[in-house]
């Protein structure tokens, strides 16, 4: 529900980190069994990885909508003729 209403770049990556999180917890819900700490382990780094290339992608939509973290605006900004010169030239 959170994703689902999220309108800006900050509260996407809250909502799926928030996700994770409870998937990291529920693949260590057998504590003694050796394959659940292993399972958990290499969910949690390639979750650190994924979440960083994610933060990296909004980085760039953040620099190329001039500063905008709203949905909504940065639509509106790729829609301007300007943000197409940008890209031609980048």
């Amino acid at each position: 529900m959170f994703y689902c209403s999220a309108k800006d770049l900050i509260t996407i990556f809250v909502a799926l980190e928030c996700f994770s999180l409870c998937s990291y917890l529920l693949s260590r819900y057998t504590k003694k069994d050796v394959r659940s700490n292993e399972a958990t382990t290499k969910y949690l780094l390639m979750g650190g990885a994924i979440s960083s290339i994610l933060v990296h992608g909004f980085s760039w939509l953040y620099g190329l909508s001039e500063g905008e973290i709203e949905l909504q605006e940065i639509i509106d900004k790729f829609d301007s003729p300007t943000i197409l010169i940008k890209l031609k030239y980048f």
